[in-house]
């Protein structure tokens, strides 16, 4: 067989450290595994979500506060996908983005030539909520490449 053009080599995965992000990157990683590709654990802070808090603008020092912990969690989150993928033998590079999760997923899975985006179809609530229903809707229904949307198994 030839190095088919057409097989999957590059997996994004987007976590919000969530279970639903986990069983996304499960899946992603089992994928990649089989398909002898790669994974790009990616999670985005949602920046516009970060403004609409109580108090954003009002206390000094909160703005940077926030983005300090929304990061950290994103530290963490895409950590986990990294050792996961680490245990399955499966090569994982990392990504934070800041933005509107659905828009930066989308642009970023474009411009890093992605072949499969894999995301939980529901997150967390809170602070941190990313991987909501909307975001996968508008994702899926403006993707250039193929969506796998992993369903939290009730």
């Amino acid at each position: 067989m030839n190095s088919g053009d057409n097989m999957m080599k590059k997996i994004m995965i987007a976590t919000d450290g969530s279970t639903p992000g986990r069983l996304a990157a499960e899946a992603g990683i089992d994928l990649a595994r089989l398909a002898g590709a790669e994974v790009t654990a990616v999670y985005v802070v949602d920046l516009a979500r970060l403004t609409q808090l109580p108090g954003y603008m009002a206390i000094p020092g909160i703005k940077e506060r926030l983005l300090e912990l929304m990061g950290a969690e994103g530290e963490k989150a895409t950590a986990e996908v990294e050792d996961m993928a680490k245990e399955a033998g499966v090569p994982c590079h990392k990504q934070l983005a800041g933005g509107d999760p659905a828009d930066e997923l989308l642009k970023l899975s474009w411009e890093l030539g992605m072949d499969l985006l894999v995301m939980g179809s529901i997150g967390k609530s809170g602070l941190d909520k990313f991987l909501l229903g909307s975001v996968a809707e508008k994702v899926v229904r403006h993707s250039k490449i193929p969506v796998l949307l992993v369903p939290v198994k009730g």
